[in-house]
């Protein structure tokens, strides 16, 4: 078994793909601390004049609709600040700064680690070698292993590239902006850097599986985005109180990443009750995950042993 682990982690890191995926998951990073750092950067004069300039705008506008009372129906809960300092901005934390800048490209970085663990594993089948492989190891499934761990590996390589990046690119921006004495971060920076690395291990997984069992890279992206899409599609066709809600993928991953996920809709069987019909839990999101993703392993194991790969 180390053996096969070892060949293929020398296969993975001979694959230039890894090496793109790193330097752009650290691009990704960067271009995400420099779009987001308006919003870490301290208030400046100019900013306090376009607030005074908007609050006066506001209430102009305010007066002139309203007459300057909110008790119509068209002017209830438009109100105006009494002090124009009220909307100039506040300069967001370090921690909050950082959780901008992962959340903006998790989605690309959770897609880059799909792509690596699907064509690692495809390539194998579309090149003929899967063949070769199975000559000297005749006992499919410590195959398989190795294939789907060096895949997770090379995930959690692209996460660490990403995430590592994202901390220090932030780390830089916001000393450069502010200073070491503002550098403050909550527990909600760790708990969201945790769910990401969780949910790109546990997708980097799914799809080496999946390229197992179907011995092909386009077919395994093609399951991905009919399920993906699928499942947006009858979340919004069915009702907001619905217990499918819970079940479907689209939802299950938002939940992931943002570690409970809200989903509107009509709250009862009327059309006058619209809310949050339903609140999926990240505990639910992740024992469902971790039991979808052995079932599929194992059922991809099972296929994968019964294949006629050896023509």
């Amino acid at each position: 078994m180390n053996a096969l682990l070892k060949a293929e982690l020398l296969r993975l890191v001979s694959r230039r793909l890894l090496l793109v995926l790193l330097v752009c998951m650290a691009g990704l990073a960067a271009f995400g601390a420099a779009v987001d750092a308006g919003s870490a950067s301290p208030v400046t004069a100019q900013d306090i004049r376009t607030a005074r300039e908007d609050w006066k705008l506001e209430k102009a506008n305010w007066e002139e609709s309203c007459g300057g009372v909110s008790q119509n129906a068209e002017c209830q809960g438009w109100e105006v600040a009494s002090d124009p300092d009220a909307y100039v901005r506040t300069p967001v934390s370090f921690g909050e700064y950082t959780q901008y800048v992962v959340s903006f490209g998790s989605t690309i970085m959770l897609l880059a680690v799909a792509v690596l663990a699907a064509s690692f594993v495809g390539a194998e089948f579309a090149s003929g070698n899967i063949s070769t492989q199975l000559l000297f190891t005749p006992r499919r499934v410590p195959l398989m292993v190795a294939k789907v761990v060096a895949a997770a590996l090379g995930g959690i390589a692209v996460t660490a590239a990403y995430l590592g990046s994202a901390l220090a690119f932030c780390a830089l921006t916001f000393l450069s902006l502010r200073g070491a004495h503002d550098m403050t971060a909550g527990i909600d920076l760790p708990l969201l850097l945790g769910r990401v690395a969780v949910l790109s291990l546990l997708i980097t997984v799914m799809a080496a599986a999946v390229a197992v069992g179907v011995g092909s890279t386009p077919i395994t992206a093609g399951i991905f985005a009919v399920v993906l899409l699928g499942s947006v599609i009858l979340g919004d066709s069915i009702s907001g109180f619905s217990a499918l809600q819970g079940f479907l993928p689209s939802n299950i991953l938002l939940t992931m990443l943002s570690g409970q996920y809200e989903v509107y809709g009509y709250t009862a069987r009327s059309v006058d009750d619209w809310g949050v019909a339903q609140v999926i839990n990240y505990d639910w999101a992740l024992g469902y995950s971790v039991v979808g993703t052995a079932i599929l392993l194992a059922a991809s194991a099972w296929w994968f042993g019964r294949q006629d790969i050896l023509r």
